[in-house]
């Protein structure tokens, strides 16, 4: 078979136009083999597009998704109770005055109960620790609670009357933000007035300035940082005294109890706002 040189085949063959010859294999019959030239193109432009696509994945972002963290919770700010605060307070008061001959007067013993308008002002400190709020508190109050009776039953009338009523008291509360709920309790201070108006002439006692104690509970209420409001109940007991009229000389022991209920509106000279987060 005639041998046909690689030159004048790839000028007949224009298909295989620019092929690469390959040295002889040993044990055939063909000195020269031909791979096609295009083949080598496709293979090597397949393998650059290969490695340049793996160094452009490389060099793009990783589209995985990121970790996301939760937000903190907002921070919770409590209103702060510490420090020094004024105020006026106003309401009803009610008592019970019972009088009891001592001998050696005789008379079956009587009550001249009276109630009235109560108000005045107080000022105090409290001081926050947590939710527990710890103060002190002092109150100036005018009193108009008057009581009249027929005295043991007689003709004559009896009368107890108020003239102002007083007190300083340790506080103890728990905070809820803005609502301070809270327990009182002290010494308080009072002055009464015994009398026999009718018939004349006029028969007055003295044991009018007595010293006792209360209790109480009550709310406080901060509208603003600075405006409280608020709603007190107390208790007063002002144990007993005895004393001698005059002109009359009649012996008579008295004891009185009181209670009141009052509104508050005071004013805290520091701000309300406190950097402690609430706790409830």
């Amino acid at each position: 078979m005639r041998r046909i040189h690689s030159a004048t085949f790839m000028r007949v063959n224009p298909i295989f136009h620019g092929v690469a010859d390959i040295a002889d294999m040993p044990g055939h019959g063909c000195s020269r083999k031909v791979v096609p030239m295009r083949s080598i193109l496709l293979l090597s432009a397949a393998a650059s597009a290969l490695v340049a696509g793996s160094a452009v994945a490389a060099d793009l972002p990783n589209r995985s998704a990121a970790p996301v963290f939760a937000e903190p919770a907002p921070r919770v700010v409590a209103y702060d109770w510490s420090g020094f605060y004024a105020g006026l307070n106003a309401g009803y008061a009610w008592n019970t005055s019972r009088w009891t001959a001592v001998a050696p007067t005789v008379f079956t013993a009587f009550n001249t109960d009276g109630d009235g308008f109560v108000g005045g002002g107080f000022a105090g400190f409290n001081w926050q620790m947590n939710q527990f709020v710890l103060g002190l508190e002092g109150q100036l109050k005018y009193a108009g609670t008057r009581g009249t009776a027929l005295c043991a039953g007689g003709p004559a009338t009896c009368r107890t009357s108020q003239e102002w009523l007083g007190d300083i008291d340790v506080r103890a509360g728990f905070a809820a933000d803005r609502a301070l709920i809270f327990a009182t309790g002290g010494v308080a201070f009072t002055n009464y007035k015994f009398t026999n108006p009718t018939p004349a002439p006029v028969t007055t006692w003295g044991a009018g300035s007595r010293t006792g104690w209360t209790v109480g509970a009550g709310i406080d209420f901060a509208v603003t940082n600075n405006w409280v409001a608020g709603l007190e109940y107390k208790y007063y007991d002002f144990g007993s005294a005895t004393s001698n009229s005059t002109p009359a000389g009649t012996n008579v022991r008295f004891k009185e109890t009181e209670s009141s209920i009052m509104g508050r509106l005071s004013y805290k000279f520091s701000s309300g706002a406190s950097p402690i987060a609430a706790r409830f």
